[in-house]
């Protein structure tokens, strides 16, 4: 089942994540993208815009947060350190690239991967001591 599949429970918030979640989850899907892409985290996370590669995994990255979480470009930037309008633009490049049948499928994958932890994150919050 897909996160989108997921939210359709009745167990599911419908809304986007809280703050808290949303960080988490975009944490998450920076780092299952920075593997997938066979980029270091930390390249994926610097604050300016390293190699193509990193690039393209960043982009990507912001993507599935505004896809799977149904974040506003503002939120999307925020939660990773970018402009809004970098967020936009980072979703037009990565919607553009599906049409290569090898980033679909990877986009793909990671979009039912870190759906699943996603939905963990969501149904079972952390308790704080």
């Amino acid at each position: 089942m897909s996160f989108l599949e997921a939210l359709d429970q009745p167990r599911c918030r419908p809304q986007p994540p809280a703050v808290g979640d949303a960080a988490r989850i975009c944490w998450l899907l920076e780092s299952a993208t920075a593997a997938a892409f066979g980029v270091p985290v930390d390249e994926l996370r610097a604050p300016s815009r390293r190699s193509a590669g990193a690039a393209f995994a960043r982009q990507s990255a912001m993507y599935l947060a505004h896809v799977m979480l149904g974040l506003s470009y503002s939120a999307v930037g925020t939660l990773f350190h970018r402009d809004r309008t970098t967020a936009a633009y980072a979703c037009q490049v990565v919607e553009d690239r599906r049409d290569d049948p090898t980033i679909d499928m990877l986009l793909q994958t990671l979009e039912g991967v870190c759906g699943e932890m996603a939905r963990g994150i969501l149904t079972h919050p952390q308790v704080r001591p």
